[in-house]
């Protein structure tokens, strides 16, 4: 048995672990770090990995944060926003209501090849001098001491490591919640189920109407966005891979997914010839490569990070939902709060107030996040309540959270302490529009297909909020309040639109703030 000491030992080799290994180098590159996994490199890409989508704040931590910005432009697809389709099925897609963008904001986002990106890391983090351990099992680890331990079986053989930090990004493993006792449970219950198909589903192919061809700036790019087939309870998304495969995944609450036997993917292709059959035809006769079933997916825990050496980032940690990709954001987010205090520690610094800071504040991001999901699923083939529902989250989302993010505000404690004020205004806010569609969603509505395309690019305060992301210089306590002050706006008339209180004329404020998407709403 060998015996190795580490300045941090990182337990998992997926998304979270590697980029916090590349994150811990780029910051201090005399840190002596340990990865184990649990499979062997290189992984099989088309493999079933959630988080094949990501949003702002997981592209602007992989692109800027990681400095990976060639491997994006070469290997992942630009993503073309996310696309909604509502209605009963109609023999001529084009006459589903659709939900989107007819051109993208400036801010790229990605469709992402896990295995392609993990393989990527991988690589290049053994080229920096990470350690990379993989086809490894942890058979056990000890926490509760000042020099953390673990034992891994790597090839038959035993072998022991220390350090002074010892990071679980493990994956729903969960070594140190479950070891901790941390698990906390969630309000929001959800199933989903994915597999990828060997075949490239385009869905401008699935209409040769003109008009709808013609909707989006740049023609046949539907298949780039991450689009979604919405339903009372459930939602079905198609997402394109670089290596021509085809992610097909349906997420229900637990009312829809008990109207189908999932425990096959066969069974899954006979609930998608039922309920989007449009879908079950375009994958007709491709290959399965995988597939994945989960149950009661979502889940808390109670504590993150700590001054005594140890975090948790990524799955192993907390997971809220699917919708919104929301995956790679909690990384990054997980990651800098953990990659600040190892760096703070190894310089000599009291980290005892910025972990609790920390984990307060990831905290309060997660409920914010969970509490767009939870109760809302049945309002999901609702086309009022979803096309409101994405202008006031995104506005929340690119005007509160991606804004901290992007101005690298969440590690500063001083601004952090300085925003508290206009960030409990606004969630306040969001609470408060979020249990209106909570009550909505109890209705579990089904408008008839018209043929509608609401686009969000219209939408004046999604542009402001863009914009604002987009403009560096800008000071961040003045964008802050400024736009908190707008959300309180936009959530007096996002609950006018949905409780259908608003009078036939529009009010300057609408206009300002919604344009013509307010008739797009209601039609």
């Amino acid at each position: 048995m060998s015996n190795s000491k580490k300045d941090v030992i990182i337990a998992g080799g997926g998304l979270a672990g590697l980029s916090l290994a590349r994150q811990l180098k780029n910051s201090r590159p005399e840190l002596d770090i340990l990865v184990v996994e649990r499979n062997q490199f290189p992984v099989p890409e088309k493999t079933a990995k959630v988080g094949e989508s990501t949003v702002e704040i997981g592209s602007r931590y992989l692109k800027k944060t990681l400095d990976m910005g060639d491997h994006f432009t070469k290997r992942h697809l630009r993503k073309h926003g996310l696309r909604c389709f509502f209605g009963e099925p109609q023999s001529d897609f084009s006459q589903q209501d659709e939900l989107g963008v007819s051109q993208l904001f400036g801010i790229p986002t990605y469709q992402i090849d896990r295995g392609a990106i993990e393989n990527h890391l991988k690589e290049s983090i053994s080229q920096s001098g990470v350690q990379v351990i993989d086809g490894a099992s942890i058979d056990e680890l000890n926490i509760s001491e000042s020099q953390k331990r673990i034992s891994i079986d790597h090839s038959g053989s035993k072998e022991s490591f220390e350090s002074k930090w010892l990071i679980d990004a493990a994956g729903r493993q969960s070594l140190i919640k479950n070891k901790l006792n941390l698990h906390q449970d969630s309000a929001h219950k959800g199933n989903a189920l994915w597999f990828r198909i060997d075949a490239q589903i385009k869905l401008d192919d699935w209409s040769s109407n003109q008009q709808w061809q013609d909707r989006t700036t740049d023609k046949n790019t539907r298949w780039l966005s991450t689009n979604h087939l919405m339903g009372p309870g459930y939602w079905v998304w198609v997402i394109p891979l670089d290596n021509g495969a085809t992610s097909i995944g349906i997420v229900m609450d637990d009312q829809a997914f008990a109207s189908g036997d999932f425990t096959t993917v066969n069974g899954a292709k006979a609930w998608l010839a039922k309920h989007q059959p449009r879908c079950a035809d375009a994958i007709a006769g491709s290959k399965v490569l995988d597939y994945v079933v989960i149950n009661d997916y979502s889940h808390g825990c109670q504590q993150m990070f700590s001054d005594q050496g140890w975090g948790v980032s990524g799955e192993s940690g907390v997971f809220a939902d699917p919708f919104y990709s929301p995956g790679s954001d909690f990384i990054a987010f997980n990651n800098t709060f953990i990659n600040r205090l190892i760096c703070d520690d190894a310089s000599g610094a009291d980290i005892r107030f910025q972990s609790r800071l920390f984990q307060s504040i990831n905290q309060s991001f997660f409920e914010n996040t969970l509490s767009i999901y939870t109760g809302q699923y049945g309002g999901f083939g609702d086309r009022r309540m979803m096309s409101l529902k994405l202008v006031w989250d995104y506005s929340y989302y690119w005007g509160v959270l991606s804004l901290l993010f992007f101005r690298e505000a969440i590690t500063d404690v001083s601004l952090m302490r300085e925003l508290s004020k206009p960030l409990m205004r606004a969630q306040s806010a969001n609470q408060r529009v979020q249990a209106a569609f909570r009550e909505r969603a109890k209705r579990r509505v089904l408008l008839p297909a018209a043929g509608v395309f609401m686009d969000q690019y219209l939408v004046p305060c999604l542009r402001h909020f863009n914009t604002v992301l987009e403009d560096e210089s800008r000071d961040t306590t003045t964008s802050l309040r400024e736009n908190v002050m707008l959300l309180d706006r936009i959530a007096d008339i996002t609950l006018d639109l949905l409780n259908d209180s608003t009078s036939s004329k529009m009010s300057d404020s609408e206009k300002e703030l919604f344009g013509d998407y307010r008739h797009m709403v209601l039609a």
